[in-house]
């Protein structure tokens, strides 16, 4: 008798601790994340125009969209845990791409570094499951109740065999690595083959064939780049499919590694036209729909891998119910310097990503606005979670057609679940960095 009365006792509180902190809907809800750094509507809308991406057509019909507001300074580390947190820089903590140590040592920002939980940290806290895949800033990768592909470990295809064994601490399980090793696979002209893409260093020296492509690094690299791009997306592959989650996510780098180096593609006498002579002159208004068609048309390959990443996952009968977040940090805008997103005159804001939301309950349509810190806000209220008052954002109920009761708690990092940070991992990062031209 006195266990049974125990054991109601016991039910009804946990009952009243779930109301209180707010327990999931009881639909099932799957969210699925798809990260395109850098890609933006001004060299979208082209190409859709022109027939050449009809599903991301089809998609923004059956979408809420929105030009993406993002913030300054529009560094990828910064926005991209921005969007993971809904909190800015001066909370989370990452505060650019590296900093100074004693004796002047770089030292990259690094998951160490964060000060508050992501996503999927929040998640796990009411035993959600996640699976996370080259999320920036996100080694060493957090202990979750799930699957952690750090953004490290995306550098595994530039090593040598025996060398492999040394990145396991770059995701989390660390088993879950050995399993990721099948998938791997590092042939250069095949993977462009398989994914459509041309070798951008050919075009350039089909354009410049008395220059060298090592006048920009991030071009000189472009092969790296475009390998590490494929192999997360066969990551992105095997585990959407091998593992049961609640909340997927994948990050892919390939459309602003691109627009870096795109107007290298084209010749001299263009861009001095365009630009000027000094190439320091702002292209005139009337010119500037015709430069970015054509950086548009040279950025199609990028956009096609893109489209066909999209339909992959959202055409799967597994995600026929999911809520699809797409999005970018940012975009690139056009001015005196070039073409860039970063290094803008203060005058010219900056330029606004992608967002596209499709599930079950969602309203297509333009969202009037949309920023980086609504989206964690946004996946919790997906979820029924609750909300952190702390977070910039808010969520994006208009767009649904259902109701969730708004509730609030407070997030708090557990720094004891993540993995130790890795000394030679730091150095490659720095590496990289002065690669892609984002650190000296």
């Amino acid at each position: 008798m006195w266990l049974k009365i125990l054991k109601t006792l016991l039910i009804t509180v946990f009952c009243l601790s779930l109301l209180v902190c707010g327990s999931p809907p009881k639909e099932k809800v799957k969210v699925v994340i798809l990260g395109f750094d850098g890609a933006g509507w001004p060299t979208i809308d082209p190409l859709i125009a022109a027939g050449k991406l009809p599903f991301i057509k089809q998609l923004k019909k059956e979408s809420a969209w929105a030009d993406f507001q993002t913030v300054k300074p529009t560094k990828s580390s910064v926005v991209w845990t921005s969007i993971a947190t809904g909190k800015s820089m001066d909370k989370h903590g990452i505060l650019d791409f590296a900093y100074l140590k004693e004796n002047n040592l770089q030292v990259p920002f690094s998951n160490s570094e964060k000060r508050v939980p992501s996503l999927w940290q929040m998640l796990d806290r009411f035993g959600l499951r996640s699976v996370v895949i080259n999320w920036f800033v996100s080694d060493p990768p957090d202990h979750i109740h799930g699957v952690v592909v750090s953004d490290r470990f995306r550098r595994v295809i530039l090593k040598k065999p025996e060398f492999i064994d040394s990145y396991a601490d770059s995701v989390y399980p660390p088993m879950r690595f050995y399993r990721l090793k099948e998938v791997i696979r590092s042939n250069y002209r095949k993977t462009l083959q398989r994914i459509a893409m041309p070798d951008f260093r050919e075009l350039f020296q089909k354009v410049h064939p008395e220059k060298d492509s090592k006048e920009s690094f991030t071009l000189q690299n472009s092969r790296s780049f475009v390998m590490q791009d494929a192999l997360i997306e066969d990551v992105s592959e095997y585990l959407f499919h091998a593992e049961k989650a609640d909340l997927y996510i994948s990050y892919f780098r390939l459309p602003d590694i691109v627009q870096h180096f795109v107007l290298h593609l084209f010749p001299d006498d263009y861009l001095q036209q365009a630009f000027g002579g000094d190439g320091h002159h702002a292209p005139a208004v009337e010119q500037q729909p015709e430069i970015m068609a054509r950086i548009a048309a040279a950025m199609e390959p990028v956009y096609r891998s893109m489209e066909r990443i999209l339909a992959k996952y959202m055409q799967d009968p597994k995600f026929k119910d999911a809520y699809f977040l797409v999005m970018s940090d940012h975009g690139f805008s056009l001015f005196g310097g070039g073409y860039n997103h970063y290094g803008l005159p203060d005058d010219i804001p900056a330029p606004p990503g992608i967002l596209l939301i499709k599930g079950p309950a969602v309203r297509p349509g333009k969202i009037a606005r949309a920023g980086v810190f609504d989206i964690t806000p946004t996946v919790l209220y997906l979820f029924g979670l609750p909300l952190d008052k702390t977070m910039d954002g808010q969520p994006l109920k208009d767009i649904f057609t259902l109701d969730r009761k708004m509730r609030y708690t407070s997030y708090v990092l557990d720094k004891n679940k993540k993995s130790l940070r890795n000394q030679d991992a730091d150095r490659e990062t720095i590496e990289e960095l002065k690669t892609l031209g984002y650190i000296h």
